[in-house]
């Protein structure tokens, strides 16, 4: 298929963003004003468009190794700490660029003078990797979105005084000419941010990709969905298996084989919005909490829904709390409105749920599994020829 990987990107950093806010307390669209800073830095230097794109791509996905590190208890150290850097590194080592860019997120938190990280400096560290790091340290010391014009001179102070220390003064240079404009300060607080990007990233080239090609890219990000809870670090990847196992079975054609394995991948993409609190929660979640919880699957079709090609991959994948007879969520929808493949998505998932640890208990066996949901079967909530076939397979 042709595929819009610019679109991909700006629809699915919301999810990078949700996790932020969650375990660091950031504000909504960190990852986005990243990109932004960025290419702003990127048209004042001149770079190629595509150099432009590869650098929009990076900086997007520059915390895309977070959520690992956090669940490894690194709390929001993780910036000075080289866990999230790494991950996010191998993560992204299969990602097409146009152009060759090596160990940008590897290095992205790197010093101009030396004193970073990995103790690299001056060209040693990858310009890419520059860009990003004084855009990320700009939004991370500033609320840039929010700032009052009377403040806006603490900026360019905290520039001046990092050039040449934690900057490169070129990239200092070129953002003191940026900040000067009211149109830097006007994009920054405008409420649609993806409007913004669209207007100043060059379209990245529609790459002609097979679905697996695109699996490969979903991935990154059902790794980033399943880290958010150390009670559902497999969960996303057991479902995927599954419906992989289902669809042989029923001897789905490729293409519907490889869109529910990407509906698998990316169907709690809105958990990364739930607190962990919530989420870890060892007992009954209380009639806020369970509210809380129910409007993932609203935000994972909020995000997916913006990707070309994804129309059915969204259903499927927000569809997989719906039930027969209209008492699930995020619509109610009832059985002539779910379509088999929601269907089968929403029986797998209660399956590998089922079989999984959770605070509250162990994980269960395939036969507990079954009668559980032969009774939801007899409650009008789901399919039961999905449920007999899965209890053969």
């Amino acid at each position: 298929m042709n595929f819009d990987m610019k679109n991909f990107l700006r629809a699915l950093s919301l999810a990078l963003d949700l996790a932020e806010i969650d375990y660091f307390k950031v504000n909504l669209n960190h990852s986005r004003r990243t990109a932004y800073i960025s290419m702003m830095i990127a048209r004042n230097l001149n770079l190629s468009e595509e150099k432009q794109c590869d650098l929009f791509a990076l900086s997007i996905l520059h915390d895309n190794g977070v959520s690992i590190s956090a669940i490894k208890n690194f709390g929001k150290e993780f910036e000075t700490m080289p866990g999230h850097c790494i991950e996010g590194e191998k993560k992204l080592e299969k990602f097409p660029l146009i152009t060759k860019q090596k160990n940008v997120i590897t290095y992205h938190h790197e010093n101009f003078d030396g004193t970073g990280i990995f103790k690299l400096g001056g060209s040693d560290i990858p310009f890419f990797s520059q860009i990003i790091h004084i855009a990320d340290s700009l939004d991370t010391e500033f609320n840039l979105d929010k700032i009052p014009f009377t403040e806006r001179k603490t900026v360019r102070k905290y520039l001046l005084d990092n050039s040449n220390k934690m900057f490169n003064p070129l990239l200092v240079e070129a953002l003191l000419d940026i900040i000067m404009k009211d149109r830097f300060w006007s994009d920054l607080a405008f409420y649609n941010i993806d409007e913004i990007l669209e207007r100043i990233t060059p379209p990245i080239t529609y790459y002609d990709y097979n679905w697996d090609e695109i699996i490969e890219l979903t991935e990154v990000f059902m790794e980033i969905i399943d880290s958010k809870s150390k009670f559902t670090y497999s969960h996303s990847r057991g479902i995927t298996d599954k419906i992989g196992i289902m669809s042989s079975y029923y001897n789905l054609c490729y293409e519907k084989k490889k869109k529910l394995q990407i509906a698998a991948n990316l169907h709690d993409l809105g958990k990364l919005y739930v607190p962990n609190e919530i989420l870890d929660k060892p007992g009954a979640l209380d009639e806020h909490e369970f509210h809380e919880i129910r409007q993932h699957t609203y935000f994972t079709k909020l995000a997916l829904e913006k990707i070309s090609g994804f129309e059915d991959i969204a259903n499927w994948a927000a569809n997989h709390h719906e039930k027969l007879n209209g008492l699930g969520y995020p619509e109610r929808l009832k059985a002539n409105e779910l379509d088999f493949e929601s269907r089968l998505l929403g029986i797998i998932d209660i399956y590998q749920a089922l079989t999984e640890d959770r605070p509250y208990r162990k994980g269960l066996e395939h036969t507990e599994v079954v009668g559980i949901m032969n009774k939801m079967v007899s409650g009008g909530f789901i399919d039961g020829d999905i449920v007999g076939d899965v209890a053969k397979v």
